[in-house]
């Protein structure tokens, strides 16, 4: 994965990898059959040459079939020739009247290197072109068998001639060099032999190697190389000398002219001389062979009823095709490995005379090198050649082995095999379908990070995405028509209902056959989050509408342990039809039928601390900041952060606030007294002691206050105090006083670069999107010298930032025409067709009561039926904390087409850019004003709200329906606002 921008911003990537996409560059992509209609038809029956040819590419999943071109005659073919390009030309050798020993010579005039096949239709039809020898320009003589894979086999053959130095030159790829001159039988043999290497191939990819891998790195199988007679194997021989993996011959074949019948003999000898760990297979219908001692030699008889499982068990015994069979110098056999984990297990328990032998004889290299393994293949060949004895070659082995197979597995989202998985494995999908919003942004972070090295960017800090496990959306498909619920949740509004009904069903036997599989290998805690279709998508990101539930996942008993994970995975599907995502849906062109879940099941970022488990602090960044501070720009971008679990920053709770371009500098909080107010003093955390307890998102979370962050040490790095003796904050907790996080030794000490890195981060995010993007992070520090500071992706999302900015011309605005100015607002343009305004009273406001304020609030958005309003309040609208603002939900403000913030009078609240509330106000284009009394160009008509007369009206609101639309004028490239009085207008006319 590579762009042009983040290549500049991250510098170009070191290449290790194997280019896969680079071998096999010259295809045959047009093919030119040369032969009547007739004999097309004779061919394949019913002349479906071109349908039949595709089925076979797609039975043996190879990603295209030529196209091919069908003329009659030899002056046909000439003048297509000369006006087209082909890269094979099969000919029949009844070609009109031109005789077919001159058309070959003709084609190579026309276009010189062009290969000929010449396919002879019958044996009759073989023996009237003897000698073959005396056709000229023709590349090679098969004859008609009846077989379709013949014409795979001839393409193949012609592909791997023209591409086999350059794949075994770029990536070492192997070549089995086949040395026969019987038509009849290389006509027959080489489609098994290709169709036996494609298979093989195919079934040999390592774990952790994804569909797409697969399909590219079929390119990488060992190519064929057919010789005709001694001299053309001698050469082909020393060309590929270094590169063959075996050699399959005759015993009699042309030499010097000649028929000679020891021509497989001396070439045997040439080839044991010369590369003594090449195996041999000999085909013959005769058994006069004498083979020298220690001679690597298989014969098969040609007339064998069992010749191709005889080829097979060759491939698979001599050529690495089969299992590593680890021998003692006795040959006896001591262990066996079919795959790159079984192999790294048997290196640790052979005997090292036994892994010295293979050392010595090249047989890892050959083995990998089949598997399409090369740089793993040439890593233990140096670590061979470095150290070829002792239980220092064992370490080294093995060392090489666990890199690669965490390397292969880092940056890939590798399909889910119960076989396959282990512990180690960084990324995994089980079912087909979509990975959802959240999952397709962790694949692509891994993906990025793996493909510009970021895990180690930053000396002393490991970047990474958490283990990861998705179901995708075709689990939970299978779950619901399982199920029987689809049409009871789409109906259903009561959430516990919802919820009690999916966990009372069961989830599919392959999901949780492979649950069990999953857990057999995790041990630690896991967080279970939602990631449906439409969630993090660029245009509605459905942000924070689902839940995250987090899981101990430490019982004794496996059975509960499953148990648990698959009540979170089915609460998740059940919040796709809760009543807060049901009216996020109204909001948008989309159905609630037409939404999808797919469940990202993650390793918990964080550290143990008796019987919780947190991160040291979590958060939110975004490139874009939309209420920069004097002196800071906007696309510096901005950051909340929180002691502790995430949740606190997404629910918009308490947090601290800073530019990642500029930490140090303070970004919020006037006063010591606003600080003592706004900052955090309690923390989420995982309660690993509870099994279920807890309502919603707080499903097994505990809140602690900060003296448990005390007493685990986790404050010091990010606390400070507040002293009543001078009314002053100060950094660090030696003091006495009132703890307060502060994250001051994150911001100006050296306790970890999160500024730096999120710079970093979120432009590499930014430029991969092509818009700006907010992620959430999670930092558990080090705690022993020597470990990495941890910082954990856990989501990237694309900001939604609506219409260009207008430009609102406020000159015009004349006294006594706004309800309300802002110089901190978001949005652009003018919003259209508000005639309804609610607004909370202040008088009777109290910070105390604010979920009442905001079931009423619910109530009223319900009672306007979708009629868009203006909405009017003090503190932190959509506050997971209820003293810092309203805590509605999204339901229950979802018709309000602008909101004005206002302060609460008796403290200062910094307007929330982190929350998930606040991303969905962006996604549907909500204008949002922010309103502070001691603004000097900041102003909120109480008096004349007050003043008008109430469409309704409750304890704490009021209700006002105007006959005329209000204007509300938005640039939020330059954080202004107004809220202009019916019948008033910025805009003339």
């Amino acid at each position: 994965m590579r762009d042009r921008i983040l290549d500049d911003l991250l510098g170009i990537p070191e290449q290790t990898e194997t280019l896969y996409d680079s071998l096999i560059p010259k295809r045959v992509n047009n093919l030119l059959l040369v032969t009547s209609l007739y004999d097309s038809y004779t061919f394949i029956e019913d002349g479906r040459l071109s349908e039949m040819l595709l089925n076979e590419f797609m039975e043996l999943n190879l990603q295209y079939s030529p196209h091919i071109q069908r003329v009659s005659t030899a002056l046909e073919a000439l003048d297509l020739i000369t006006r087209m390009d082909f890269d094979l030309v099969i000919s029949m050798p009844r070609v009109g009247e031109m005789n077919v020993r001159e058309f070959g010579e003709r084609v190579q005039e026309r276009a010189p290197g062009l290969p000929v096949i010449l396919l002879a239709s019958s044996l009759r039809e073989l023996a009237q072109l003897q000698p073959l020898t005396d056709l000229k320009g023709i590349h090679d003589v098969f004859v008609w068998l009846g077989d379709v894979r013949l014409f795979l086999a001839m393409i193949k053959l012609v592909e791997d001639h023209l591409n086999a130095w350059h794949d075994a030159r770029l990536a070492g790829v192997k070549c089995i060099l086949v040395v026969e001159d019987s038509v009849p039988f290389y006509s027959a043999n080489l489609p098994e032999l290709y169709t036996e290497v494609m298979k093989q191939t195919l079934t040999l990819m390592a774990e952790g190697v994804n569909r797409s891998q697969r399909i590219i790195r079929r390119r990488a199988r060992p190519k064929i190389l057919l010789a005709h007679t001694f001299e053309q194997a001698l050469e082909l021989y020393r060309t590929f000398r270094e590169d063959l993996v075996g050699v399959i011959l005759d015993i009699a074949f042309p030499r010097e002219g000649r028929m000679d019948p020891a021509a497989g003999p001396a070439f045997a000898r040439i080839v044991e001389e010369g590369s003594r760990d090449i195996p041999i297979l000999v085909q013959s219908t005769s058994e006069f062979w004498s083979p020298g001692p220690g001679s690597a030699v298989t014969f098969v008889d040609k007339r064998s009823p069992d010749l191709r499982q005889e080829l097979r068990t060759f491939m698979q015994d001599y050529l690495g095709f089969g299992e590593f069979i680890f021998r003692d110098n006795l040959g006896t056999v001591v262990s066996k490995a079919d795959d790159l984990r079984s192999l790294e297990w048997s290196v640790q328990a052979v005997p090292l005379e036994s892994l010295e032998f293979h050392a010595a004889r090249g047989d890892f290299s050959k083995w990998l090198r089949v598997r399409t393994e090369f740089e793993l293949s040439g890593t233990l060949a140096r670590i061979i050649a470095r150290t070829p004895s002792g239980e220092e070659l064992r370490r080294g082995i093995l060392q090489a082995l666990h890199a690669h197979r965490a390397r292969v597995g880092a940056g890939v989202v590798a399909e889910f095999s119960p076989t396959g998985f282990e512990g180690s494995s960084r990324f995994v999908r089980l079912g087909t379908g979509s990975l959802g919003g959240k999952g397709r942004g962790l694949a692509f972070v891994n993906s990025l990070i793996t493909s510009y090295h970021l895990e180690n960017r930053f000396p002393g800090i490991r970047i990474a995405v958490p283990p990861t496990l998705v179901l995708a959306t075709s689990v939970f498909d299978q779950f619901m028509d399982g199920s029987g619920l689809r049409a009871f949740a789409q109906q259903e509004q009561d959430n516990d209902a919802i919820t009690r009904a999916f966990l009372a069903a069961d989830l599919p036997r392959e999901a949780v056959d492979a649950l069990w599989t999953f857990l057999d290998w995790i041990r630690y805690p896991l967080a279970v989050r939602s990631s449906s279709l439409l969630e993090d998508a660029s245009y509605q990101p459905f942000a924070g509408i689902y839940e995250t539930y987090m899981i101990p996942n430490n019982e004794e008993d496996p059975e509960l342990r499953l148990a648990r994970l698959g009540d979170a995975v089915k609460r998740v599907y059940a919040s796709t039809f809760h009543s807060e995502a049901k009216a996020y849906l109204q909001s948008t062109p989309n159905r609630v039928e037409e939404e999808k879940m797919a469940v990202v099941i993650q390793q918990m970022a964080g550290c143990r601390h008796g019987r919780y488990m947190y991160p040291d602090f979590a958060g939110v960044g975004r490139s874009l900041n939309f209420y920069p501070m004097p002196g800071m720009k906007p696309e510096e971008g901005v950051g909340s952060v929180a002691l502790g679990l995430g949740k606190t920053v997404v629910d918009g709770g308490r947090c601290a606030r800073f530019c990642p371009a500029q930490p140090a500098k303070p970004l919020q909080w006037f006063s010591p007294r606003d600080y003592l107010q706004n900052a955090q003093r309690e923390f989420l955390a995982l309660d690993l002691e509870s099994h279920g307890s807890g309502q919603g998102g707080m499903l097994n979370l505990a809140t602690l206050d900060l003296a448990a962050a005390r007493e685990h040490g986790t404050l010091y790095p990010v606390g400070g105090v507040y002293s009543p003796d001078n009314d002053a904050i100060y950094d660090g907790c030696s003091r006495p006083g009132v703890p307060l996080v502060t994250m001051a030794g994150v911001f100006k000490g050296g306790v970890f670069p999160l500024g730096e890195v999120l710079t970093l981060l979120l432009k590499a995010g930014a430029a991969a999107n092509s818009c700006p993007v907010e992620m959430e992070f999670a930092v558990t520090l080090s705690r022993s010298p020597g470990e990495p500071h941890a910082f954990d992706f856990l989501q990237i999302r694309p900001m939604v930032l609506g219409t260009d900015a207008q430009d609102i011309p406020m000159a015009a605005l004349r006294p006594g025409d706004a309800i309300c100015t802002s110089r901190m607002a978001m949005g652009n343009g003018f919003l259209e067709g508000i005639q309804d305004l609610v607004y909370v009273r202040p008088g009777t406001f109290s910070r105390a009561r604010t979920r009442e304020i905001a079931a009423e609030v619910g109530d009223l958005n319900r009672r306007l039926k979708g009629r868009p309003y203006l909405l009017v309040g003090p503190g932190r609208w959509g506050s997971g904390d209820p003293w810092l603002g309203i805590p509605v939900a999204w339901s229950q403000i979802a018709g309000a087409r602008c909101i004005v913030e206002t302060d609460m009078g008796d403290m200062h609240v910094d307007p929330s850019q982190g929350s998930h509330f606040f991303q969905n106000l962006m996604a549907f284009g909500v204008g949002y004003l922010t309103v502070e009394s001691q603004g000097r160009e900041d102003l909120l008509d109480f008096p004349w709200l007050e003043a008008q007369e109430a469409a309704h009206e409750t304890e704490h609101l009021r209700h006002l329906a105007f006959a005329a639309p209000l204007e509300v004028a938005l640039n939020g490239r330059r954080n202004r606002g107004v809220v202009l009085k019916p019948g008033c207008s910025l805009r003339g006319g």
